[in-house]
């Protein structure tokens, strides 16, 4: 081999010594520490042991008794034989010490299980409370997300119902009429208040349109109170039947108390054609009509809950301010025969409480249905200030 070659080889060997050496001294130092931990578990068992033994064992008080009794049995014998004085008293202090001690411990060790047993008690009502705590503070949080997405929904149906188009409007409505009844009472409150009336200014032609756009807005909401409540009859049973009513009766006296004064203004706007918009007067005539689905439903419910009284006093308000002679110069007219027409049918048949709005002409004719509707009608209201002449003409033709 030439030098080089053993030098190469010289200087692998030491690497190799090298690294043997490190192992040895890693295999020596996880040696160590693997004693060292031994070692500690040891002393941590004869230190358990130092406190539970004795605790539990009597050996000592039995091997101090016997020895005491072995020393007091010495004075059986011979009295050169006989104990010493000091004998008997450390014999005995060594007995009475044991018994001692072993009382002091079992006492303690049993004052930590009493301490321990309740401590584990008053730890579980500290995580009770802590666990209540985290409780709320999740409630809150949820209770705030509500707030929000509750805010979000007001923001999206405030938004259609007044600034989207005619189908975004039809759209929500229709989801209002499924939305919760809480709910839709708090929204027909608010946009029924009986103040909002008194907003009007002079009659220019801008005020005007803004009354109809008024009345068209509206018109919307009371189609979904009125499906709505027929939705829940149908699915309500017999006994939650009165609950759906008496909630639903005061939501339908505030739309009614304000077409008393918002359907005649509605049809005095309708005179003539300078206000004229087709999209908008088509709006209005549905709102028109569809007080006729309110007043039926209205009816309905006041006959089931056996009081037509107020009913008809709202009824009769209404029907004295229409100006009924100079209703057909109104473009409006035809939306409203329409709903006193529907009023009639209702008076004429009586349907049932969850019969809908789908009038059984089954072995009937309009005629007879709007002349005895009408003479209902005319015995609930009086003759007072309704030109009931006009009326009937205006229903029958």
């Amino acid at each position: 081999m030439t030098p080089e070659e053993i030098a190469l080889l010289q200087q692998q060997l030491y690497q190799l010594q090298a690294e043997n050496h490190a192992m040895r001294l890693e295999l020596q130092r996880l040696a160590q520490q693997q004693q060292v931990a031994s070692e500690r578990r040891v002393q941590v068992i004869r230190g358990v042991g130092r406190l539970l033994i004795p605790l539990l064992d009597r050996q000592k008080v039995a091997r101090s008794f016997g020895k005491l009794a072995e020393t007091v049995s010495g004075f059986t014998g011979a009295r050169e034989q006989w104990p010493t004085r000091d004998q008997v008293i450390l014999d005995a202090r060594t007995f009475l010490e044991s018994m001692a001690r072993f009382a002091i411990r079992r006492r303690t060790i049993l004052l930590a299980f009493a301490i321990l047993g309740a401590a584990v008690p008053a730890i579980q009502i500290w995580l009770v409370m802590k666990q209540n705590e985290i409780i709320e503070v999740q409630t809150e949080i949820v209770d705030e997300q509500r707030k929000h997405s509750e805010i979000q929904v007001f923001d999206v149906v405030a938004r259609s119902m007044t600034e989207g188009d005619r189908n975004a409007k039809v759209m929500t409505g229709a989801l209002l009429s499924r939305a919760d009844p809480e709910f839709l009472a708090e929204v027909i409150v608010e946009a029924f208040d009986p103040e909002l009336n008194a907003i009007y200014r002079g009659e220019d032609r801008s005020s005007s349109t803004r009354r109809l756009e008024d009345a068209a807005f509206r018109g919307y909401l009371v189609r979904a109170v009125v499906r709505g409540l027929h939705r829940r009859l149908a699915a309500a049973s017999d006994e939650g039947v009165p609950a759906v009513t008496a909630q639903a009766t005061p939501t339908l006296d505030l739309i009614l108390d304000d077409a008393k004064m918002r359907v005649p203004h509605v049809l005095q706007l309708g005179y003539g054609d300078e206000l004229r918009d087709g999209t908008l007067d088509e709006q209005v005539d549905a709102y028109v009509s569809l007080m006729g689905s309110a007043m039926r439903t209205r009816v309905r419910l006041a006959r089931a809950q056996g009081e037509t009284g107020p009913v008809f006093d709202d009824l009769r308000q209404l029907f004295q301010r229409v100006q009924w002679r100079r209703m057909g110069e109104s473009r409006f007219s035809e939306a409203l025969v329409g709903a006193v027409r529907m009023l009639l049918e209702e008076l004429a048949f009586e349907p049932g409480l969850r019969d809908g709005l789908d009038t059984n002409w089954s072995g009937r004719t309009p005629e007879d249905a709007y002349t005895r509707g009408l003479a209902v009608l005319r015995e609930a209201l009086g003759e007072k200030d309704i030109d009931w002449a006009t009326i009937t003409q205006q229903v029958s033709q």
